[in-house]
């Protein structure tokens, strides 16, 4: 029973940490970071050998048995021959350390020297290949390695003329398949979590490029309208015999029109560049009171009722053009969720060093779906809008690591909460 819970365990020593491995370090690994990524390997695997080799099975006096090979030809294989080599010089300075018979500190050597050898042969057959013809390869690797340190078990036997009985066989047929079924089990799993890595890096760039397929058909589409409107006014002032009030008219509403595609071109580099020029300490009170100034007469013209409650020196640090538009931006949608008309509450608090700014309406709410979808492309909750407005807003509050929190019911009216961590003159750089 000692021998297989000696077994199990020094698998257990080497599993755990490939699976940690890959949880906090695989995703990091990038050409870029190959050199740290081999440094990191070198390190795990001689702490591994080195538990395994703390948790060893003693067959005889002076000779100690384990899977350190293992975690050493894990990183023959990923890592590279110069980080395997430190690796085994740890292995064999720990056998120092340890002591015992000095026929097994030779047969140690050589079977470490031996293991680089046989692992650069089989690194091919497990790096290149299919999953199965790699976890394959590992296991045929992992046999080879019991059955190499069976054969240089019985050498050292030899030379120190001690009995090899059938315990000694029983052994070494449990200990060469236990090698074996570790080495396949530790490709697999390496080989399992990068097929899952890449599958993963494949679904986000096809998410990215279908977002810019749908980016690029929006902004074809939004441009075409006030484009193709403009194009037939010029068109109709072409015509020598328009009468003057007509040709002002229709020339008023090209350069709307001209405006209003200037106007979308601006909401699409606002989203593509998110980085705020200009960034500076600003009183939210004040830019909140200069948007309030602008969108009053279109609250008044849809009978809302404006209702502010503003701390004062609500400081954060924002561009202030950008800060003004989102809330413009937020108080409209406010106004056109009460098509009857109501009241728009704005309040301004500071509270655990955060700016928090609501903005109230009781209109027509929103389902949590439609909360869940709110600032993604081209998305919005009217009829005729694009949703530029509510992605550029999210983008410049995530910009000054502010966040956005949504409260709605159906019927009832929905709360817009703005949170923006506060910044005072004296700490600011």
């Amino acid at each position: 029973m000692n021998l297989f819970n000696q077994l199990f365990l020094n698998m257990l020593i080497i599993i755990t940490p490939v699976m940690l491995y890959q949880l906090f370090w695989g995703d990091r690994h990038s050409l870029n970071h190959s050199t740290t990524n081999k440094r990191v390997i070198a390190i795990l695997s001689t702490i591994i050998a080195i538990l395994c080799m703390t948790y060893p099975f003693r067959f005889s006096s002076g000779f100690f048995y384990d899977f350190r090979l293992i975690p050493l030809a894990v990183c023959m294989l990923y890592a590279g021959f110069l980080p395997s080599l430190w690796v085994m010089l740890a292995i064999l300075a720990h056998r120092l350390i340890l002591g015992g018979n000095p026929v097994a500190l030779v047969v140690s050597t050589a079977l470490l020297m031996t293991l680089i050898l046989l692992v650069k042969c089989f690194k091919p057959y497990i790096m290149d290949q299919t999953k199965t013809k790699n976890v394959t390869s590992g296991f045929i690797l992992g046999l080879c390695l019991g059955i190499i340190s069976t054969l240089y078990s019985c050498i050292a036997f030899w030379f120190t003329e001690q009995k090899m009985d059938l315990q000694y066989w029983t052994y070494f047929s449990s200990y060469s398949l236990f090698c074996a079924i570790t080495m396949g089990l530790v490709v697999y799993v390496v080989e399992q979590i990068r097929a899952n890595t890449r599958l993963r890096h494949q679904v986000q760039q096809s998410d990215k490029m279908n977002v810019l397929s749908e980016l690029a058909a929006s902004f074809a589409h939004e441009i075409r309208n006030p484009m193709t409107v403009a194009r037939g006014f010029m068109q109709i002032l072409k015509q020598p015999d328009l009468a003057e009030e007509k040709r002002t008219l229709y020339t008023s509403m090209v350069m709307e029109e001209i405006d209003k595609a200037h106007s979308i071109v601006n909401d699409y580099l606002a989203f593509a560049k998110p980085h705020l020029e200009a960034i500076e300490l600003v009183d939210a009170k004040l830019l909140i009171e200069q948007a309030l100034l602008s969108i009053e007469p279109y609250a008044k013209l849809c009978h809302v009722e404006i209702e502010t409650q503003l701390d004062d020196k609500l400081t954060i640090s924002a561009n202030k053009d950008k800060f003004v538009q989102c809330i413009m931006h937020l108080c409209k949608n406010g106004i056109e969720a009460m098509p009857s008309g109501g009241k728009l509450k704005i309040i301004g608090i500071i509270q655990n060093r955060t700016v928090c700014i609501d903005i109230i309406d009781h209109g027509v709410g929103m389902t949590p779906e439609e909360i869940r979808r709110l600032g993604t492309p081209f998305y919005s909750t009217r009829e005729k809008g694009t949703g530029l407005g509510m992605m550029v807003t999210y983008r410049v509050i995530q910009t000054i690591h502010g966040k956005i929190d949504v409260t709605s019911e159906v019927g009832k009216g929905t709360c817009f909460s703005l949170v923006i961590p506060s910044l005072h003159t004296s700490s600011y750089h």
